[in-house]
Formats: C-alpha cells, structure tokens, sequence
C-alpha cells in the first residue's frame, strides 16, 4: 500500500445507503427512493423531491418513525468512507463544529438555543480527507449532534465545566476516538483541528493514545525548558525565538470579507486578495499542564510546534500567523511544508458545510421535530459529500479520462449535447468544465464552485434519463 491516488471513480449514489438496516426491508427501499428523488437537484424540497402525494406521504413517514435511526441510515456511508481511506496509508481527518439554524415564529419539537436568538443545533463532523494535493474529500466517518435545551448558566469555573458530563468541548476526543474506531487501523489518521480544538485535555488524551494530530494552536502556551539554572517556565514564542526559518514561499490568500458576529471579526478579520510571503521555522517543546488542571493530567506533554509568519504584510491587512501543535516529525523543511500542506486541507470541511447548508438547503426543510430533521441529515450528509468531490474533482483531476470517473452514458450525453465542444474521450476536466457551464459557469469567473457543478449535474442526470430510454425504444 502507498500513498499513491487510487482511481476515485464516483460509485452510484445509492451505495452510500445500500444496507442500511432501517429494521424492514421496505423501509430500507423507501430510502433509496428517497435518495434517488434527491440526487438529480439536492436543494429542491421534499415535496418537490417526492413527486406525488403519496410518495411525500411514504417520505414523511420513513422520516418519523420510531425504528428508523440517523445511525442506521448514515452506517452503510461511514463504511464505505472507510473503504476509500484504506486506500491509503495515511488519511487527514478534519474535525469541526457547524450551526444549523432553523427559521420561523413555531418552536419546533426538540430543537435548543443558540448563540444568537434562533432555534437549532450543532453538528461536530469529522470528515476523511485525501492527504495528496488533489484533497479528495473520501467521506465522513463521525457525526454527534449536540442540542443546548436548558437555560445558559453563565461563565462557570474550570473544575464545574471538566465535571459537566454535558461539557460541549468533550465532543473533539468523542470525534477523535469515533473515527479511529471505525477505521479500525485500515489507514493511520491524522486529526486536523482548528483553533478550538486547542485543549490540553485533548492534546494529551492524542498524545496518551499515540494518536497522530495537527491542531492550530489559540493561545502562546507556557512550555518547560532547560537553561543553565535549571527548568524554566517561557513560552511558545520564546522557545521559536531562538530557531531560523527554514522555508519561505509565496501563497495567495484569497478575499474574507467581514463575518457577522465581533467575536468572529476578531478571530477572522477581512482580507482583500493578496500573494502573500510565509516564512516557516519549527521546534520541539514541553506543554506544561496549565494550573487550573487537575493533576490527574500529565503534568507536561512532549509536542511538536511549526510556526508560520507573514513576512511584510501590506499596511491594514491582518498579518498571516499560524501555530502549529503536531505529533508529526520537524527533521526538515520537508517535514514542516508537508504539515502546513495538510493543515490546509482543514478547510475542506468548510466547503463541505457549504455544500451540506445552501447545496442540500437543509436548514430550509420545513421539518418540524429533532427526529425528522436527525433523519434528514442522515440523508443528506452523503448527497453534500458527493456534491463536494464533484467539485474537488473538477479542479484536481485534469488528465483523467472522465469514464474513469463518470459513467459511460453520462459521458456519452455530455459528448453528444455539448455541440463541439467536447472531444470523443474528453478528460475529467474537460467533461466537469462542461457539467460547471451546464450550471452557469462562466470560464471568465475562474475555477467552478460546487454550486454551479450541483447545477449542472443536475441537468445531466435529466438528460440522461431521456438517453437511456431512448436507447431502451430502439432496441
């Protein structure tokens, strides 16, 4: 086995839920019918989806009932994820938290509270990556949803939130521990956290279970070093102070504009496009366990730390700075570039919220109980994932001919329909290209978005409907 990319031939949809044991038989064909109706156009509703009224009816139904689970639906997704990722060697799974916001004056039945006024809940998803520069999005391989039903209790001390069995922060080493379970050791993961997975707790439960992880670091932690006068108490920053840079490059940082809230303001400030400088440098430091921690925590972690700085960033333009806390090897610049390379790959699983959110339009379903949404979720989670390769592929796989990727019918539509502008055997580019302009892309605006391919594979799997019956009349 190596790392090399294996063929990411897009299997039919209704794999990702082919066994999934819903308890009877015909529920379980209920779904793929379900699935089928949704695949041609994610973001249309269920009504739309459904066709007619008694297949709304039939849908409605397998949504509410009693036997049917989230986990039960999601299970024959998660093992396939797995399969893609035994594929490889090592496999990146970035794990982060979304809202999911629910609008209307009617409470609806089981939802809590959230930051802002609203109704909803949260998802913290752990999502298998690619670890080559094609970030092939393989699955997700966790999920837990999490509601905020009582009433907030205000800043509480640090021993109350370690004692909460209901602690939020739990969630990063239930992921954790979720994915490597499943995984089963078919491939080695590397967990890819942003800044709110900064924890000692869960540094050190990776660390305990030799666990390989990248985390970027919010806070300038207090590390253990050795002078001459013995073990001193310094900082992260001061123990990088001392080593060079061993790497520079240029990358472009794309626009940010403003987020919504002061608290993410601060976090993300707006950016206007720029190519922007890094230097890299890196060090091997001890964590000590902060004060406010209960001894039963080790009292110091070995880690690993790469630092990434903006070398003269323009005037008014926030400065690039990256900390990186990671399990991972710091020989060479080698080693460090490989680890920034895959914490870039976190924000795959930004897109993927995007796809999941506005190209499956889920906080739009008019679902009234926690069950039926959970459900729907279940449903839609491989649909976003699908949507996200079509995307990922489009802008990755250029030399690939597309039957490698695409059936044969879809791609002898796109030929047949594309009036010249596709060759016989055109590429995977070539034919995603084609599917992104079927959706409204314009080759002046650059790369495609997952929404212009979702768009316009929608549009193909329409016309090879007619395709395929129309061969069927002739013969």
């Amino acid at each position: 086995m190596s790392n090399a990319r294996p063929s990411p031939g897009l299997t039919p949809l209704s794999e990702e839920y082919a066994g999934a044991d819903l308890g009877d038989v015909r529920l379980s064909k209920r779904l793929q019918r379900i699935v089928c109706g949704l695949e041609a156009d994610p973001a249309q509703s269920f009504p739309k989806a459904a066709g007619s009224d008694s297949e709304l009816e039939a849908t409605y139904r397998l949504l509410r009932n009693d036997a049917v689970t989230p986990e039960a639906i999601i299970a024959p997704h998660y093992a396939m994820t797995c399969e893609r990722a035994s594929q490889y060697d090592t496999v990146l799974a970035v794990h982060d938290t979304t809202e999911f916001r629910f609008s209307g004056e009617t409470r609806r039945e089981g939802l809590g509270r959230l930051g802002q006024k609203g109704q909803g809940f949260f998802a913290h998803v752990s999502l298998c990556v690619a670890p080559d520069e094609t970030r092939l999005p393989l699955g997700v391989v966790n999920v837990e949803t999490l509601f905020r039903l009582a009433k907030a209790r205000g800043k509480r001390s640090h021993r109350a939130l370690r004692e909460d069995p209901n602690n939020e922060s739990k969630r990063w080493s239930r992921g954790v521990d979720g994915a490597e379970d499943r995984v089963a050791g078919r491939a080695s993961l590397v967990h890819l956290m942003d800044r709110e997975g900064d924890a000692y707790e869960l540094v050190a439960h990776m660390v305990q279970d030799k666990r390989r992880f990248i985390v970027r670091s919010a806070h300038d932690r207090v590390v253990m070093q050795m002078g001459s006068d013995g073990r001193t108490r310094s900082r992260i920053s001061d123990a990088a102070a001392g080593t060079a840079d061993v790497a520079l490059r240029d990358v472009p940082l794309s626009r940010r504009g403003a987020p919504r809230t002061p608290s993410m303001r601060k976090l993300h400030p707006p950016r206007e496009y720029r190519v922007a400088r890094l230097a890299f440098r890196a060090v091997a430091v001890v964590l000590a366990r902060p004060c406010q921690l209960p001894s039963t925590l080790p009292a110091s972690l070995r880690v690993n730390v790469v630092l990434v700085r903006e070398v003269d960033p323009p005037p008014g333009q926030p400065e690039v700075c990256w900390t990186l806390l990671t399990s991972e090897p710091v020989q060479n610049a080698d080693d460090i570039l490989r680890i920034v390379d895959w914490y870039r790959a976190r924000w795959t699983i930004e897109e993927y919220f995007k796809a999941l959110k506005l190209g499956c339009a889920y906080e739009a379903r008019q679902l009234e109980t926690r069950r039926t949404l959970l459900n729907a979720l279940s449903i839609l989670l491989p649909i976003a994932w699908r949507l996200l390769t079509l995307r990922n592929l489009a802008r990755s796989d250029g030399d690939r001919l597309a039957t490698t990727v695409l059936p044969r019918a879809q791609v002898d539509v796109l030929v047949a329909t594309s009036k010249g502008r596709l060759p016989p055997t055109p590429t995977v580019r070539q034919a995603m290209l084609d599917i992104a302009r079927r959706g409204g892309h314009i080759k002046a605006n650059g790369e495609p978005g997952w929404q212009v391919l979702g768009r316009g594979y929608h549009d193909l799997l329409l016309l090879e409907l007619g395709w395929v019956a129309g061969r069927n009349s002739i013969l």
